[in-house]
C-alpha cells in the first residue's frame, strides 16, 4: 500500500486560561483574589493554514524558532489534535516519536506497560507478545521486567518507551527532535535503529534544531514561523530560508531588501599581540558564501580588518548544516593608542558583511568576549 500525507488549509485554535495580572500584598489576599477573580478563556491560533504534501520517499526537515508551531504540526499529523478548520489525510501505518511516556502507568510493571504502550500506539496484543523480550533486551531492563515502573529511573522509562515506539517498522515516522537518553552504549544503538527505522520508512518528517542532522538525513524542508507555512522546498532552499530567517530575528536588519544575502555569526575570542588586535569567530551568509568582510566598531568608529584569515570551524558546520568548513576566521586590526583590552570600552561591535565595504550585520558577541572587553578585566 502507498504511503502519502496531505495537508490542505490546516488551521488550529486552541483556548488558554489568562489570570488577571495583580498583585498581592501577602498570601491571604493572593488566594482570596484567585478565588474571586477567575481566569479568563481566550483562543489562540497555533497553526494558520497550512498546505503542503508528502509522498513516499520525502524526507522532510520541519524547521522554525521555539513556539513556531513544529510540534504542534506533528501532533495534528498524528491525530493528537484535530484542526479547527482544514483536512489531514494520512495513508499508511505511522510511527510518532513525540512522547514516550505515553500510555505509560508508574503503578503497572514494566512488561503491563509494554501492552499499555503498545495500546496507545494501537497495536495488537497478538504482535506485542512477541517483542516483549527484544524490548526488554534493547532496553536493558530484562531484571527489572516484573518490576512497577514508578520505580525506574528516569533514563530507564525513557529508554523503555523508545524500545517499544521502534520496535515495528512503519510507513511514516513523525519525529519530534532526535533521541538523546541515555548512556554511550545505548546512544549507539538507539541511532543504529533509528537509521534503520528511517531507511526502511516511506516517508519521514522530522523536526529538530540540528540543522547539521537535517540536512544529512533530509531531501526537502518546510520552515513554520507563527504558525504559519512561510517555505516548502528543497532541503538546500529551506535550510538558506531558515538561516535568513535566523538572521534576521538575531540582527534587526533585512538586508534582502537591498538585494544583499544576510550575514550571521559569532565572536568569541579577543586578544591583544604587539599592538594589533585579533578577534576570532565565525561567519556565514544565507546564500552560503563566505562573507569577506569583518569590522570593529568602537564608539561609533569603524575599523576593518588589515587581514583575515580563514580557520576551519567543524563545530559550527555540524550544528548549522553550512556546507565550507572554512567559516572561521581570525581578524587582525590595527588601532593606534590602544594599550589595554579595557581601553576599548563598552561600546563596542563586530560587523560582518560580503566586503569589508557593505559589513554592516553586527555579530553576536559570546560571553568570553563580553567578560574580556568589560572595563575592570
Amino acid at each position: 500500500m502507498s504511503a502519502h500525507i496531505s495537508v490542505e488549509n490546516v488551521s488550529l485554535t486552541v483556548p488558554i486560561y489568562v489570570q488577571r495580572e495583580r498583585r498581592a500584598r501577602n498570601w491571604g489576599t493572593m488566594f482570596f483574589g484567585a478565588a474571586l477573580d477567575p481566569p479568563r478563556r481566550v483562543n489562540t491560533q497555533l497553526l494558520e493554514d497550512i498546505t503542503f504534501q508528502a509522498r513516499e520517499g520525502d524526507r522532510i526537515a520541519i524547521l522554525g524558532r521555539n513556539g513556531a508551531g513544529k510540534s504542534t504540526l506533528l501532533r495534528v499529523l498524528n491525530g493528537v489534535y484535530q484542526p479547527t478548520c482544514g483536512v489531514v489525510e494520512v495513508q499508511g501505518s505511522c510511527q510518532a516519536l513525540l512522547n514516550m511516556s505515553l500510555g505509560f502507568n508508574g503503578e503497572a510493571t514494566v512488561r503491563e506497560n509494554i501492552f499499555l504502550r503498545g495500546t496507545a500506539m494501537q497495536l495488537k496484543g497478538s504482535s506485542l507478545r512477541a517483542h516483549i523480550d527484544p524490548i526488554l533486551e534493547f532496553a536493558g531492563l530484562q531484571e527489572k521486567a516484573s518490576h512497577r515502573l514508578r520505580t525506574l529511573s528516569a533514563g530507564q522509562k525513557m529508554r523503555l518507551g523508545f524500545a517499544i515506539s521502534t520496535s515495528f517498522q512503519h510507513d511514516i515516522i513523525l519525529m519530534d527532535e532526535w533521541v538523546g537518553a541515555g548512556d554511550s552504549d545505548f546512544m549507539a544503538k538507539a541511532k543504529a535503529r533509528m537509521q534503520d527505522r528511517m531507511g526502511g520508512s516511506k516517508i519521514v518528517m522530522l523536526a529538530s534544531h540540528s540543522v547539521g542532522l537535517l540536512r544529512d538525513v533530509c531531501n526537502k524542508g518546510i520552515v513554520l514561523e507563527q504558525g504559519r507555512l512561510v517555505h516548502a522546498g528543497d532541503i538546500v532552499s529551506a535550510l538558506q530560508f531558515y538561516h535568513e530567517l535566523m538572521a534576521r530575528f538575531r540582527t534587526g536588519n533585512d538586508a534582502s531588501a537591498e538585494g544583499a544575502p544576510l550575514v550571521y555569526g559569532c565572536a568569541d575570542h579577543v586578544m591583544l599581540e604587539k599592538g594589533l588586535l585579533r578577534l576570532r569567530g565565525w561567519l556565514a551568509s544565507a546564500d552560503g558564501s563566505i562573507p569577506q568582510g569583518v569590522v570593529l566598531e568602537v564608539a561609533g568608529a569603524r575599523y576593518p580588518a588589515i587581514s583575515l584569515e580563514r580557520v576551519p570551524r567543524p563545530d559550527v558546520v555540524r550544528h548549522f548544516g553550512l556546507r565550507d568548513a572554512q567559516c572561521g576566521f581570525i581578524a587582525t586590526f590595527q588601532m593606534p593608542g590602544l594599550g589595554s583590552l579595557t581601553d576599548l570600552g563598552v561600546a563596542v561591535r563586530v560587523l560582518g558583511g560580503i566586503d569589508h565595504v557593505a559589513a554592516a550585520t553586527p555579530l553576536r558577541m559570546a560571553p568570553a568576549i563580553s567578560q574580556a572587553i568589560s572595563p575592570g578585566s
